[in-house]
């Protein structure tokens, strides 16, 4: 189930989305929505809520990054609504998103599907056991295609470099880009009349984080930015995946980007190459986090980025 589940004064967050995290500020003029979905469908269903909560339009959606979960659900705004972005983001929306799906679009999904369909002819002609399985497989992949196709590419309108603030229903926004972090393009969205802050993707509640090296990440710089956020006067964080949290869920974010750091420090100093190092055990500290596949790539990024 899919709903805005209240927050603080007429501040919501969607529950039941997949991706990133969405939050809706609905005032008397209109209303702020923070990250869009990760799809059109998405971006719909926040609409649809939206609708629910107030008859006034849609008048700002500020993104946190670039990332697709973040912002491949624009098209479903109304063309009305300016669209808010760090300059990166909006650089990194052309040079990175957009190639990336064009590519999969145009070559690797019509590729796995022309594989696919191999596969389930064989098993046709053999009355394999797999087929019912595989027959399933194509037609998702089929559907992924047919989406990917219809996503139509909105960018921001307004991008801003350090600061912006934004004034609606009496309440003044903050937008702030904390330097390079998860990316170079990170934006923190600051509601300090409600004491909320939303944090993008620089908080992973309880999870391991995805470190977009692809876009410029700092872990060092990422970490003195959590520091930083979490001395602001906040009660309630938003994260950009996981569960509402306060302000602790920065500093252990914080102490895990650290830790994550010593230890490949200590693997690099120790002579270990990449790989080896990609195969070190999580630390007992990070016990429960979720997402721990994500570990090796971590540990890669901040290699490499030590490496630098």
């Amino acid at each position: 189930e899919v709903k805005a589940v209240p927050v603080s004064g007429g501040l919501y967050l969607m529950e039941g989305l997949e991706g990133g995290n969405v939050a809706l500020l609905v005032t008397d003029e209109g209303v702020l929505v923070v990250d869009s979905g990760t799809s059109p469908e998405a971006g719909q269903l926040v609409m649809d809520e939206i609708a629910k909560k107030t008859d006034k339009p849609v008048k700002y959606l500020v993104l946190t990054h670039y990332h697709g979960d973040h912002t491949f659900g624009l098209q479903a705004y109304p063309p009305s609504t300016v669209v808010i972005a760090q300059q990166n983001t909006a650089d990194n929306m052309r040079s990175l998103n957009e190639p990336r799906l064009r590519g999969m679009m145009e070559k690797q999904m019509p590729e796995m599907i022309a594989a696919q369909k191999q596969k389930v002819e064989k098993l046709r002609k053999k009355k394999g056991k797999e087929l019912a399985k595989e027959e399933e497989t194509l037609k998702e992949l089929e559907t992924q295609l047919a989406e990917l196709k219809a996503l139509r590419f909105v960018y921001p309108a307004v991008t801003f470099q350090t600061k912006l603030s934004v004034f609606l229903g009496g309440q003044e926004i903050e937008v702030v880009h904390p330097g390079r972090a998860h990316t170079d393009g990170d934006a923190l969205v600051h509601f300090p009349g409600l004491k909320v802050l939303h944090a993008g993707d620089l908080l992973f509640a309880a999870s391991y984080p995805y470190i977009g090296a692809e876009a410029g990440a700092d872990t060092a710089n990422w970490i003195a930015a959590l520091e930083r956020a979490a001395s602001w006067d906040v009660e309630t964080v938003i994260p950009g995946h996981g569960r509402m949290t306060d302000k602790q869920g920065f500093l252990k974010m914080a102490a895990y980007l650290s830790e994550l750091r010593e230890m490949v420090k200590g693997a690099i100093a120790a002579g270990r190459s990449l790989d080896e190092a990609k195969k070190m055990p999580p630390l007992p500290s990070w016990k429960g986090f979720a997402r721990e596949r994500q570990l090796p790539a971590n540990i890669e990024a901040v290699y490499k980025e030590l490496k630098k």
